[in-house]
């Protein structure tokens, strides 16, 4: 997502490649902004069922998840998904948070994660987001919620073994239901070589 601004309000997708380019591409303490909107792409996210998220249980489902140090330097944010009564809880380093409160003095600042784009709740779906190295999907069953993941990836082929995984362990009918392409996300390079016949959505 290339930086977009309207109406005063500054969205950016942040991962650690490319965070500090995005950030020092913006007009410094600029009054006229008065909203950002971020969208963190990175893989530190959990999705916890809002009846068992409390601050502390919070703290020991992503130490379990993430690992022991995963929060180690990282503040946690919480985005809501009132389709899954859950909220999805992820993590963005502390040094961003600094340095994007100072960047940004005068505005509202609000954290989304990546694979919230992918909760779209349709039978019998794999929905795809490729944000660089990252791949974010869902997959949803008779409108149930099977799988939120992400999978870091170097190659189209481990991208490709991925998403065919999925397909084979929960025996989807690509033909059917092809796995959705989000809007913003990045194309899913070789596909017809690895036969995946994604669709825009």
């Amino acid at each position: 997502m290339d930086p977009t601004n309207s109406s005063n309000t500054l969205h950016l997708r942040l991962n650690s490649e490319n965070f500090r380019e995005q950030l020092l591409a913006q007009p410094k303490k600029d009054p006229r902004i008065s909203s950002v909107q971020i969208e963190i792409s990175n893989e530190y996210f959990l999705l916890i069922p809002i009846s068992y998220d409390s601050p502390t249980y919070r703290l020991g489902f992503l130490e379990k998840a993430l690992g022991e140090h995963a929060l180690v330097g990282k503040e946690i944010q919480l985005q809501s998904i009132p389709a899954e009564d859950s909220n999805l809880v992820f993590l963005v380093p502390s040094d961003w948070k600094d340095l994007i409160s100072a960047h940004f003095p005068y505005a509202k600042i609000d954290y989304t994660h990546t694979v919230a784009s992918c909760l779209q709740k349709l039978d019998q779906q794999l929905t795809v987001n490729v944000q660089g190295n990252l791949a974010f999907a869902s997959l949803y069953q008779t409108n149930k919620l099977q799988l939120a993941n992400v999978f870091p990836f170097e190659t189209s082929i481990e991208l490709a073994f991925f998403l065919q995984s999925i397909r084979d362990a929960f025996s989807l009918n690509w033909t059917l239901f092809p796995p959705v392409l989000v809007a913003g996300s990045e194309e899913i390079l070789d596909a017809s070589l690895y036969q995946i016949p994604y669709v825009q959505s």
